[in-house]
């Protein structure tokens, strides 16, 4: 069972909405339900375990005395925090940074419980060691088709990905904090929440902060931190675009369910894959040649720049391209 983040507000309609946004968008671990009162909060606590309690500033701190939650957030009015509610965050924000902000205050990680999870996420890796095949456009739209029917995030392992510029984002913490989380034993999946940003119909974590970050973790340990996401993350499937890892994206292939190569027909580009494919042969590595699927993308005209470039992967010829594949392996596997 999910655990429990309560809403508590004065103006019950902004308690609702907050609530069915979280349950809605399914970014966070929490179960959200909304109350116009601490007295109805009150009743249901009696009940039962509520983790975090978001509580507007207007609700008296009197009337939250004990009430049992691990945690009380406050939803400041001002962009300031009141140093006498700590922690707070600002209530008039755009939700998915409120969110963040109140995973980022989340202190669950302190009580060595794990987020109960139900079966191991789908890793899907997309690599093609031909450039300019459109591999982005591709890892964009495909995390895409598969939100329509599962909890869907994208990790992009590219040095310069170009993410913030797209979105139109500016990052607070990204890809390279939570590896380093990771690395050196902290909390990392009941605080994911903190980390997953979303464009258009996608969620995803901003990429590396630095191509020294990636450049720090071996192939190994990548693959390890990619199949533990899968275990812990709550997310039904994981798009990776391992951008240019050379050789070194054999070993977290391995780690994959499904893998896409997107190609190129001209003689370079084939060159290309067929050392490629050389190289997982000699390796030892046929498991990922088993998997490995060669596409060969729509070649009609791209979207232009903008917020909604993500919907226009979506319902474009890529997009229709996209949804024709995941049909047909979802058919193969049903064989």
């Amino acid at each position: 069972m999910r655990r429990i983040m309560a809403v508590c507000d004065g103006n019950i309609r902004y308690a609702e909405r907050l609530a069915d946004y979280a349950n809605e968008r399914g970014k966070i671990p929490f179960r959200a339900v909304a109350f116009s009162s601490a007295e109805r909060l009150r009743e249901y606590a009696a009940k039962h375990s509520v983790e975090i309690l978001l509580a507007g500033e207007t609700v008296p701190a009197e009337e939250l005395e004990g009430i049992q939650a691990r945690q009380i957030i406050y939803l400041g009015e001002e962009k300031r925090a009141d140093a006498a509610r700590l922690p707070s965050v600002y209530k008039y924000q755009n939700s998915d940074r409120l969110l963040r902000e109140v995973m980022a205050c989340y202190d669950g990680e302190d009580w060595g419980e794990s987020v109960p999870i139900a079966g191991r996420g789908r890793l899907i890796g997309i690599y093609s060691p031909v450039g300019r095949c459109g591999k982005t456009a591709f890892a964009l739209t495909l995390a895409q088709v598969w939100k329509e029917t599962e909890k869907t995030l994208l990790v992009s392992l590219e040095d310069c990905s170009g993410f913030g510029e797209m979105a139109g984002e500016s990052y607070g913490e990204c890809l390279s904090d939570l590896l380093y989380r990771y690395c050196h034993g902290g909390g990392c999946w009941e605080k994911l929440g903190a980390f997953v940003y979303s464009w258009g119909n996608v969620d995803y974590i901003p990429p590396a902060r630095y191509p020294e970050d990636l450049e720090g973790i071996s192939a190994m340990e990548m693959a390890g931190f990619l199949e533990d996401m899968a275990a812990e993350s709550g997310y039904g499937v994981i798009v990776v675009d391992l951008g240019q890892m050379g050789r070194q994206a054999a070993e977290i292939l391995e780690a994959c369910d499904a893998v896409y190569m997107p190609v190129l027909e001209d003689w370079v580009s084939q060159a290309k894959v067929r050392e490629f494919e050389a190289y997982l042969a000699g390796s030892g590595r046929d498991g990922v040649a088993e998997r490995l699927e060669k596409l060969k993308l729509p070649s009609g005209n791209r979207p232009s720049a903008g917020e909604n470039y993500p919907e226009q992967l979506l319902w474009g010829e890529l997009g229709d391209f996209t949804r024709r594949l995941v049909r047909g392996g979802r058919e193969r596997e049903e064989e």
